[in-house]
């Protein structure tokens, strides 16, 4: 995929049994495509805007050695570690984030303009050019 050339971490939310709360498991995925446009409405409130992401994700982006699964095939896994899924309500960042556990308040705040959370995902890996996962996000 042309211009496929930043790079996003991803925090795929799991619930923890034992703390009765989402942890995040981050992956960095190498090779992606981030476009940031601005959506503006007028209500009877005044003019309203907020950031728009599309993120397309190369079937052969360098996802760190982690394998994708569904997010049905997700919430079975007993040890995530070496896997990753994209699903409504997860959070990505723009940029290699580090590792540490941080809330999702702080994450969009250290990433300001550069951090969403996945509103939809459309699955284009059967595209015969460029199979790939197209994310939108706010």
């Amino acid at each position: 995929m042309n211009l496929a050339q930043d790079t996003l971490t991803i925090y795929n939310a799991r619930y923890d049994q034992e703390t009765d709360r989402n942890v995040y498991v981050p992956t960095v995925i190498r090779g992606i495509s981030w476009y940031t446009t601005i959506k503006t409405n007028v209500t009877d409130r005044g003019l309203q805007s907020a950031n728009a992401f599309i993120i397309r994700i190369p079937t052969n982006a360098d996802f760190g050695g982690k394998e994708y699964c569904t997010p049905s095939a997700w919430i079975e896994l007993e040890d995530p570690s070496g896997y990753f899924t994209i699903q409504q309500g997860d959070h990505i960042v723009r940029g290699a984030a580090s590792g540490e556990e941080k809330t999702m308040k702080e994450l969009h705040g250290e990433h300001i303009g550069e951090a969403c959370t996945v509103s939809g995902v459309t699955d284009n890996r059967r595209a015969p050019n460029a199979p790939h996962w197209k994310v939108v996000g706010a």
